[in-house]
C-alpha cells in the first residue's frame, strides 16, 4: 500500500495508539495525533509552516475524527473544517469518523458533510476492512 499522511484526532491516548498500531500494520506511517479538534484545527491552520517542516509528509490526506473530546468536539470540528477547505489546499483531504457512538443521528450528521468518507465505531473495525476502507479512498 502506498504509504498516505494521516491525522488522528481523538482525546483518548488508548483509541490513538490502537488506531495508530492498526495503520502502522497495513503500511501507512505518516501520522500526526491530536488530543481535540482544536488543537487539530490549529495544526492544520499552519500549513505553510508544517508543510516546511514535515515536507511531503503534510498535509494529512484521511482525518480519523472522534465526536465526543474536549474544547473542540468532532462535529464542531465538521463545522470549522469545512470552512477551513475553503482557504487551504485540504480539498483532497477527506474525514472518516472514529467513534464509539453507533448512533444513526450521529451518522447521518457525520454524512451531512460531503467531505465525510466513512463512520467506523472503535472496538468493531479489523486491519483488513481498514485497509480495504483507506484504499477505496
Amino acid at each position: 500500500m502506498k504509504q498516505i499522511n494521516v491525522l488522528i484526532i481523538d482525546d483518548c491516548e488508548v483509541d490513538r495508539y490502537i488506531l495508530k498500531r492498526h495503520l502502522n500494520k497495513i503500511g501507512v506511517m505518516n501520522v500526526f495525533e491530536k488530543d481535540d479538534g482544536l488543537s487539530a484545527l490549529q495544526f492544520l491552520k499552519n500549513y505553510e509552516e508544517n508543510l516546511k517542516i514535515y515536507k511531503d509528509k503534510f498535509p494529512p490526506i484521511v482525518i480519523f475524527l472522534d465526536i465526543n473530546m474536549p474544547n473542540i468536539g468532532g462535529f464542531e470540528f465538521l463545522e470549522k473544517f469545512a470552512e477551513l477547505r475553503k482557504t487551504l489546499e485540504l480539498k483532497s483531504c477527506v474525514i472518516m469518523m472514529y467513534s464509539s457512538s453507533d448512533l444513526p443521528e450521529d451518522k447521518a450528521r457525520a454524512s451531512s458533510f460531503n467531505f465525510v468518507k466513512d463512520f467506523l465505531t472503535k472496538g468493531e473495525i479489523q486491519i483488513d476492512e481498514l485497509q480495504t476502507k483507506i484504499e477505496a479512498l
